[in-house]
């Protein structure tokens, strides 16, 4: 039977509980039993974008196109790069394994499995919402307050949580058969972070290359991203839209796919 366009939101929604419980079990497993706890989840970002202003400000004198300022502002840029990309790279790195550590829900027939992605997606934002607090605060001690379009930031959110879900879908469910995945999936968000306009501006891209170079959906939304975060400009919506259209149809692709090979899991698990 088809499934509709959308019904990964439906299931979703009609879940929304459990999704929140389920996310908040795994975040309290995550800091259980460390001596600092819920602490960490500002620390750690803290800690982060210390060291790439160290490395990168200090040691590399790196800044990002022709920005001047305070010796920060090039730390700042690469700490918002990567913290939105740990949305897409945390959940799709743990995402071939994800049936597998939680193989007892897959017993249960009456468990909604499908919903998993969900679970790890909203942990993900979690940890993000923290990290973003940190950027606030770094980047209104550093160069003021921030631009307005710092409200609009959900624009860019969306199509990264749809582009997550449908990929992290598509990988848990390919790596219930085949246990190799997860060293593909760790190279392969390697290598997609140092593709996209986290270390350096999209302008320093070859026109030659320009093309080959946008067909990574990072490409442009992190670009958008320093637009709205640091310049106060608007980005390429155009682009930016396209982008979500595709992750709309990946997310919808990626539980398609899923709901139709779940049936099998628990003769392989």
């Amino acid at each position: 039977m088809a499934l509709r366009p959308f019904a990964f939101l439906v299931s979703g929604f009609r879940h929304r509980a459990l999704i929140a419980h389920l996310a908040g079990r795994r975040l309290q497993a995550r800091h259980r039993g460390s001596l600092l706890g819920p602490a960490w989840l500002l620390l750690q970002p803290a800690l982060l974008l210390g060291i790439y202003t160290l490395v990168f400000s200090l040691l590399f004198e790196a800044k990002w196109g022709t920005l001047l300022g305070g010796r920060g502002e090039f730390g700042l840029f690469l700490f918002s790069g990567v913290l939105l990309y740990s949305i897409f790279s945390e959940s799709v790195n743990a995402a071939p394994g994800l049936m597998l550590e939680n193989e007892r829900y897959i017993t249960q027939i009456r468990f909604p499995i499908e919903i998993l992605p969900w679970v790890s997606l909203v942990a993900s934002f979690y940890f993000f919402f923290f990290g973003a607090l940190v950027l606030l605060f770094f980047h209104c001690l550093l160069l003021g307050l921030p631009p307005v379009g710092w409200l609009v930031l959900p624009a860019i959110l969306l199509p990264i949580a749809l582009l997550t879900l449908g990929v992290t879908w598509f990988l848990s469910a390919v790596g219930v058969y085949f246990r190799d995945l997860s060293q593909i999936t760790v190279m392969f968000t390697t290598a997609l972070l140092f593709l996209s306009p986290v270390f350096y501006p999209a302008s320093r891209i070859p026109d030659s290359l320009r093309a080959v170079y946008e067909m990574n959906p990072f490409a442009i939304l992190l670009e958008a991203s320093k637009h709205l975060l640091f310049f106060g400009d608007a980005p390429d919506w155009r682009g930016v839209a396209i982008v979500g259209a595709i992750s709309f149809a990946v997310a919808g692709a990626g539980y398609a796919w899923f709901m139709r090979t779940k049936r099998g899991f628990a003769d392989v698990v």
